[in-house]
């Protein structure tokens, strides 16, 4: 997958999974390399950063609809978009999670457009909710992003579980 940078700018994107779809030949450790590129690569949006440091996200319906019609008109194999519910589409605020799940699969459930482009959601999640630094002590707990615990997490994926039930 491939994530835009943290600008937004969805063309860097888009041309990065044009560039790993494709084959390459290149040098690696003195042998060349062949490759036939991924024709699943596919693209993650994870919200963006504005010039003062404040996050907006791109999960909406309009956000998704404007990429899907990004990547329609370059004619990529494979169409795919997943969504990232943390980082800059939740704030930074790990507990928007669950919210921003279910507003995506709302999304989804109204554009056929949607529900055939938009795959998947990326969730940041671990044993014990929140983060710690790296010379905590707790067993489970992330070094890194803050994340959802077990509990929530399951009940997230139950809910979802449920929502793709009435469709």
């Amino acid at each position: 997958g491939m994530k835009h940078p943290t600008s937004g700018d969805l063309t860097v994107m888009l041309n990065s999974v044009h560039a790993a779809q494709i084959p390459h030949v290149f040098i690696y450790n003195g042998w060349q390399v062949r490759t036939s590129g991924n024709p699943f690569t596919h693209c993650i949006v994870r919200g963006a950063m504005n010039q003062f440091g404040l996050s907006f996200p791109n999960y909406h319906y309009e956000n998704l609809h404007r990429l899907a019609d990004m990547y329609m008109k370059r004619n990529l194999l494979n169409p795919a978009i997943i969504v990232d519910t943390n980082h800059a589409n939740s704030g930074k605020n790990f507990r928007e999670q669950p919210r921003i799940a279910m507003e995506v699969m709302h999304s989804r459930a109204g554009s056929d457009t949607l529900k055939s482009i938009v795959k998947g959601l990326m969730i940041e999640s671990y044993l014990v909710e929140g983060s710690q630094e790296v010379s905590g002590k707790t067993f489970g707990q992330s070094i890194t992003d803050p994340c959802l615990g077990w509990e929530s997490t399951e009940q997230l994926v139950l809910r979802l579980i449920k929502f793709l039930m009435k469709e």
